[in-house]
């Protein structure tokens, strides 16, 4: 099945990669539009919004005629009640989406179909797309020209509200650095290749066990482990609140030591974030760190690491920001950490730089086997 995704209006370059990464990308539309072929569904997904299957797009701006008749050449007639939802992406001044909305939605009453606005069984939405606001950091996605998407809602993402209401500190065991459960839901799913999840997660600086959450909601088997006891009996009592079927080790263990606890793992994927500050990284103590531990890592399992890793807030602005060459965790210098993926033959497939005040800023990067 061939759709198309919409995503979420926060970092439009993170929601491309995850939809990569549940699905096979076809074709970038616009910075939030994706064509998707043999795709997974989007309900566990973190920045996927919307999905319409089937769709259809074109440059010029539709009337409600166009999209009417390809509704009806689509969907025979039947019962079933309809509302028509337009929304506006970017920097689309001077269109009126309720004007379009009500005539679209005339002339299909006027057909036969019944109008439910409030609960309808078939969803029709439209979306006019612009050029994207600037976002901070700068998206390598441009759009030139106005762009125009349409189709029958076929799923719908969990939404952010979906991840407020499980808010970390309202779990059992809460300390400030818990990972955002929406940027763990992300890491775990860009762990997946076109659309396969890996047999295994593991996080050897589990803090209070937001990716072990995430991956085990997904039903994903995980090894959880960090170096503080008080972590480790923390994400014990956090993972007790959730229904999982699937294989679950939580135990304190020296990251830079995985594999003398584990040996190798078949289908493995590795998810993390180093829970060291900023005067660590400064020190050089926390590349040490990270470099002994995708080592070790490495030998567990050659399956994709994906990683959050302190840089220069400086670095969120730079054109080369999210260039391989040029990428390099706070204190660290290109070349160094170019030379550590080297001698484990990886190389990095996704950098996401993110915004998070002007002393902080982190990427998001998932590194793979040559």
């Amino acid at each position: 099945m061939v759709a198309a995704w919409i995503g979420n209006g926060w970092h439009p370059a993170l929601f491309r990669s995850e939809a990569h990464a549940l699905g096979k990308l076809r074709q970038i539309l616009h910075p939030r539009v994706v064509i998707i072929e043999e795709n997974n569904s989007i309900e566990n997904s973190a920045y996927i919004d919307y999905s319409l299957f089937p769709f259809d797009y074109c440059l010029d701006e539709p009337n409600a005629e166009i999209i009417a008749s390809w509704f009806t050449k689509i969907q025979p007639l039947t019962s079933q009640s309809i509302a028509v939802r337009a929304s506006k992406m970017g920097n689309m001044g001077g269109i009126s989406i309720t004007k379009i909305q009500s005539e679209i939605g005339a002339i299909l009453h006027d057909k036969g179909w019944t109008v439910n606005l409030e609960n309808p069984d078939i969803e029709i939405m439209l979306y006019y797309c612009g050029s994207p606001e600037k976002p901070l950091p700068s998206d390598p996605c441009e759009l030139d020209t106005p762009f125009f998407v349409w189709g029958i809602l076929d799923s719908t993402g969990p939404g952010g509200h979906s991840f407020q209401n499980r808010s970390p500190t309202e779990r059992p065991f809460f300390k400030p650095v818990s990972l955002d459960p929406r940027l763990a839901r992300a890491m775990v799913n860009l762990c997946y290749t076109d659309g396969n999840p890996p047999n295994f997660i593991i996080d050897p600086f589990c803090g209070t066990g937001g990716i072990a959450i995430e991956s085990s909601m997904l039903g994903i088997s995980v090894f959880a482990s960090d170096l503080d006891d008080e972590m480790v009996q923390g994400t014990i009592q956090n993972l007790n609140q959730i229904e999982f079927e699937g294989e679950l080790f939580v135990q304190s263990c020296n990251a830079v030591e995985i594999f003398d606890k584990l040996g190798q793992i078949e289908g493995a994927a590795h998810a993390f974030d180093p829970p060291y500050g900023r005067n660590s990284w400064i020190s050089g103590e926390g590349f040490q760190i990270l470099k002994k531990t995708i080592f070790s890592l490495s030998k567990v399992s050659r399956g994709p690491m994906v990683m959050l890793l302190p840089i220069d807030p400086d670095d969120v602005r730079s054109p080369t920001h999210s260039s391989a060459e040029d990428f390099c965790p706070f204190g660290v210098r290109p070349e160094e950490f170019l030379d550590i993926l080297s001698q484990i033959d990886y190389k990095i497939s996704m950098i996401h730089p993110i915004w998070v005040h002007r002393s902080l800023a982190r990427a998001l990067v998932r590194i793979d086997p040559k």
